[in-house]
């Protein structure tokens, strides 16, 4: 697994949110002499140089310098985790393991000596090791990712998947948006994807769900005439199973074959009446086709069916464009907007909609939305981006973007 392994700059920075500056901790030992002030301030100077020598990169230097505040002051743990820390950084980790070892000895609870600790065993390959000072870690503190990214990496590399994903998915919920935690849990899922799909095709490579599998793999990657063969190979071995004619007409949908495509999700619905993606996608089909009576019913019964479906939103306030009801229209575009405020077709679609009514500004704010919010997304375009989305779950907009604004 590919966890975090932080660079020096991160390590360094990361080190000086967790531990006590050693000058201070120093200032509050008790003194209780004249010697032992002079002691305390030797160690000071010796601890300032070694703290410069590690910005400069210097960690022989830093070494030598903690060293020597140790020989005056070796009561201090926090003045053993700074070395512990010198060694980690110039990659001398079993003696940066042997000083975190000695500093918890003497103070279980340094949080900082913990999770270096543990930083150092992975280092090491000593991934068993590891896990107990990285729980502690974030026993002590849970504001920590890379923690929780590491402790599931260790897992991981113990052949324990199931652990890994428990402390990655405890990670994503304490830390919702950290791209590092949701890189790690989506390479766990990734993985675990590929060796259970690895497994149906050789427990059961015969049966209508690994070609199902197969069908979703090519439109993935938007071989679509593969996708159309595996898909129609399911559904000869198991014609009721429901899914499976919403995954073709889908399909159908997508390269404009809509006659096709209605028949596969016309017997969707009839498996499965409350499959409201087919609901949408043959009221989007009669909306393109102008076919308004039909289209309208069917975008109805997709948003009751699903409340915040945004593309029912988006095709609702089209609808009612067309047939020139815009306050409707205003109604359903904004909350298509409210829904989905990064997909720019809303905004083109809100902006027209404004235009039609007399609102300029308004109209002019969300045309200007919509190009800035385009042209993002046509710079960051790569080749994975539908296997993204249909990761994400919105499998129409995987292989079949909004379309685009209508022509004037």
């Amino acid at each position: 697994m590919c966890y975090v392994r932080a660079v020096r700059a991160g390590t360094l920075r990361l080190y000086r949110k967790l531990f006590l500056v050693s000058s201070l901790v120093l200032c509050f030992l008790p003194i209780a002499s004249v010697a032992q002030t002079g002691r305390v301030a030797e160690a000071e100077e010796d601890v300032q140089a070694a703290k410069q020598a590690q910005q400069n990169g210097d960690f022989a230097r830093a070494v030598a310098g903690y060293q020597a505040a140790l020989k005056l002051m070796p009561e201090v743990p926090e003045l053993r985790s700074d070395l512990g820390l010198a060694f980690f950084l110039a990659g001398d980790y079993p003696k940066a393991i042997a000083a975190f070892q000695q500093t918890l000895q003497r103070k279980p609870d340094l949080l900082a000596a913990n999770l270096f600790l543990g930083l150092a065993y992975i280092r090491t390959s000593q991934y068993e090791r590891s896990i107990a000072p990285l729980k502690s870690a974030i026993a002590l503190n849970p504001k920590i990712p890379q923690a929780y990214i590491n402790l599931g990496g260790s897992y991981d590399e113990l052949g324990k998947p199931d652990e890994a994903l428990q402390v990655l998915q405890q990670a994503e919920r304490v830390f919702p948006n950290n791209v590092d935690v949701l890189y790690n849990l989506g390479t766990l899922y990734y993985r675990l994807m590929v060796r259970t799909y690895g497994k149906m095709a050789q427990v059961a490579p015969d049966s209508y769900r690994y070609d199902e599998v197969l069908g979703k793999s090519f439109e993935a990657r938007a071989e679509m005439p593969a996708a159309i063969y595996e898909y129609e190979q399911a559904i000869k071995k198991n014609p009721r199973a429901s899914g499976l004619h919403y995954a073709l007409g889908h399909l159908y949908w997508v390269g404009g074959e809509y006659a096709k495509a209605i028949k596969q999700l016309n017997i969707e619905l009839q498996l499965d009446p409350e499959n409201y993606q087919a609901t949408y996608v043959l009221g989007d089909i009669y909306l393109k086709e102008r076919k308004f009576d039909k289209s309208l019913p069917y975008l109805l019964r997709a948003i009751r069916q699903q409340p915040d479906y945004w593309q029912a939103y988006q095709d609702l306030g089209r609808w009612y464009m067309a047939n020139h009801d815009d306050k409707r229209a205003l109604v359903y575009a904004k909350k298509a907007v409210q829904l989905a405020p990064g997909q720019p077709d809303v905004h083109y679609l809100l902006g027209q909609v404004y235009r039609q009514v007399g609102n300029t500004a308004e109209a002019k704010a969300e045309i200007d939305q919509f190009v800035k919010l385009k042209n993002t997304q046509t710079q960051r375009q790569t080749p994975s981006a539908g296997l993204l989305r249909a990761a994400s779950g919105d499998q129409d907009e995987a292989a079949h973007p909004p379309p685009g604004p209508p022509a004037q």
